[in-house]
């Protein structure tokens, strides 16, 4: 009877390139020592980066470690929902609203100032 291992290792690459990462370390990668391996494989995480658009499959920096880079990178997503005032006050409670209370405004605003993203078309101010 054929075995999982028995599939070419490119292939297995290939499907461990789709199991989520911390499936892999934590479930994956105590099978099998060749599991084992081709999980700590460079080229393993070096795909996983780019399926997962971290870089492009152009992508000519030197990284020291894939495994490291991936797992940085995808802790840079904002964990703040509506974080540039888009949707008003929505998903915020404002504890305090003293002065001339929070707002929320379109750029430029009141003081023409450009802001550096174009995405950002609205922000949250206060007379504090």
């Amino acid at each position: 009877m054929a075995s999982i291992n028995d599939l070419p290792n490119n292939i297995l690459l290939e499907l461990f390139s789709m199991v989520p990462a911390r499936e892999l370390l934590l479930h994956c990668r105590p099978v099998c020592s060749l599991w084992r391996d081709l999980i700590d494989l460079v080229s393993l995480w070096k795909l996983k980066c780019q399926r997962e658009g971290f870089i492009p499959k152009t992508w000519g920096q030197p990284v020291s470690d894939w495994k490291i880079f991936y797992f940085l990178c995808s802790l840079q997503r904002n964990l703040i929902r509506n974080p540039c005032a888009e949707e008003g006050f929505e998903f915020w409670t404002l504890d305090v609203n003293g002065g001339d209370e929070w707002k929320v405004e379109d750029l430029p605003g009141d003081h023409g100032r450009v802001f550096p993203n174009s995405h950002v078309k609205k922000y949250f101010v206060t007379s504090y």
